[in-house]
């Protein structure tokens, strides 16, 4: 019987790779999210859910996956944060995806997002705060292609796969209407507060 459990464990982890590969393959995409050290969990967690209204209400697909970033990278400040960040597909093509991708990572103070071209290849970092040397502002940082399953300095990852995480990506047009109607409210506010 743990045997199968076992089985079925690595089945599902394949399965969300192999996903996750599908949705990078046809579209461009991104990882990012709105969680800060300095910021107690449950702030980070309603930020982080305001970021993801903002990212359905414009057509994007979601869904979450565990990160892991050094903040204030090569300073005496630096510390190692997992996270919950936000896998980010283009399924509708905006031609100004990386430039809302980056300007919300800019909103939420981030130091960086990660851009995938589409089909995985040379994905970069784009520096988000004015304040972080790591990478600069405005400026992009080849990280080189995805690779399925490796570790890195900047990563995703559940159970400790990197870039593995659930099975369906969430979408504005799969939401329920009230669901749908949440987070057209969540983002309307957050965009007439700031």
């Amino acid at each position: 019987m743990e045997q199968l459990l076992e089985n079925w464990k690595k089945f599902l982890t394949e399965s969300s790779l192999s996903r996750l590969y599908d949705h990078i393959m046809e579209h461009e995409s991104a990882i990012l999210t709105a969680f800060r050290g300095e910021y107690q969990n449950k702030e980070n967690y309603e930020r982080n859910r305001e970021l993801k209204a903002k990212l359905l209400a414009n057509g994007y697909g979601v869904t979450k996956v565990d990160g892991s970033y050094v903040e204030n990278f090569e300073t005496p400040e630096a510390l190692e944060v997992s996270e919950q960040s936000l896998f980010v597909s283009n399924r509708n093509n905006d031609s100004e995806f990386f430039e809302v991708i980056a300007s919300l990572g800019e909103e939420y103070e981030q130091d960086s997002v990660l851009m995938i071209p589409q089909e995985g290849r040379e994905a970069y970092l784009v520096g988000t705060s004015e304040k972080n040397e790591f990478p600069p502002y405005g400026e992009q940082l080849s990280v080189g292609n995805m690779k399925m399953g490796d570790e890195a300095e900047f990563m995703s990852k559940i159970r400790g796969r990197p870039f593995v995480f659930k099975e369906e990506l969430e979408t504005y047009e799969k939401l329920s209407r009230n669901s749908r109607w949440a987070v057209k409210q969540i983002a309307k506010n957050k965009t007439t507060e700031g």
